[in-house]
């Protein structure tokens, strides 16, 4: 039946409704714009104590809580397109996150294994991230990372990494993989729907391999995930983000929220600062306070 005729306008009209009607419901998970952050830094720039071995071969920087007791550890995942970066980046553009060092927590920056033309293809990356959160959960205290409260934070291909181990613990049994439950993820300007074209393509071709399956590309996107018990998530991208669409992260705030989720979105309008790294103009109040909402809950 076509839906040009008599019935089709009171469908188009109810999903028109249903639509606006989840936006309203979402509006108070809009977080509200900031400026480029001037607020005082700690004295001290953050030194990492040393890496730690936290799976075979994979190496992690683990940076100890400065102030603010002991709270949690935040798992911290590089960009790089899944074939490039290192754990050593992330730290020089992941302020907003290192920040937390003054408020309780350590933070963990890993290495995971990178794509190349014959391996490594997904989901190994998802399996290092969610080792790296096994090892908090057993060994942190012992090296000093409270694992009281554990987040997961990532940038890019970091981001698409984190949201496929937050959302998946609690739906095992796909090619991606059984991963490991944590308290909140962080996403920051990442791809979370393979299945469309542009960067996604782009990202399916190398990351998933060749001969890559409906299902595997399913299962390498995070939109197809949300349910109403995935943990909290915080969502930052640029307003102008010429590599990684805003709408990206949007398809994924409106799933979440969809299934009463309650996902936070920070879209990052500064003209200085709202390209692929948003990160110096994250409201840090916000995010600070969505932190405490979700130790509170651990």
């Amino acid at each position: 039946m076509s839906r040009t005729g008599p019935h089709g306008a009171p469908r188009r009209l109810f999903a028109l409704v249903a639509a606006a009607a989840l936006v309203i419901a979402l509006s108070s998970c809009v977080v509200p714009p900031s400026s480029r952050d001037a607020s005082p830094r700690s004295a001290t720039p953050p030194t990492s104590v040393g890496w730690v071995e936290y799976a075979p071969a994979l190496r992690g920087d683990l940076y100890l809580p400065r102030t603010g007791g002991r709270v949690g550890t935040i798992v911290l995942l590089h960009g790089g397109g899944f074939i490039t970066g290192s754990r050593a980046e992330i730290v020089a553009y992941a302020d907003a996150v290192m920040r937390q060092l003054d408020r309780g927590f350590a933070v963990l920056a890993i290495d995971y294994r990178l794509t190349t033309d014959s391996g490594n293809f997904f989901p190994a990356a998802v399996a290092d991230a969610s080792a790296a959160v096994d090892w908090v959960r057993s060994e942190g205290e012992s090296y000093g990372a409270p694992s009281g409260t554990v987040v997961l934070a990532g940038h890019s291909a970091g981001a698409t990494i984190a949201s496929l181990v937050a959302m998946g613990a609690n739906a095992p049994g796909s090619p991606r993989g059984t991963t490991s439950a944590v308290d909140g993820w962080i996403g920051i300007s990442g791809t979370y729907d393979l299945r469309g074209d542009g960067i996604a393509a782009l990202q399916r071709a190398v990351w998933l391999g060749p001969g890559a399956t409906n299902e595997t590309v399913d299962s390498a996107s995070a939109v197809t995930l949300a349910d109403a018990t995935d943990p909290p998530a915080y969502l930052v991208h640029g307003r102008h983000d010429g590599l990684v669409p805003l709408e990206q992260t949007q398809r994924l705030w409106v799933a979440l929220g969809a299934v009463g989720a309650d996902p936070w979105i920070d879209v990052v309008s500064d003209a200085a600062c709202d390209g692929h790294v948003p990160t110096c103009a994250i409201n840090q109040v916000f995010l600070d306070g969505w932190i405490d909402r979700v130790a509170a809950r651990s």
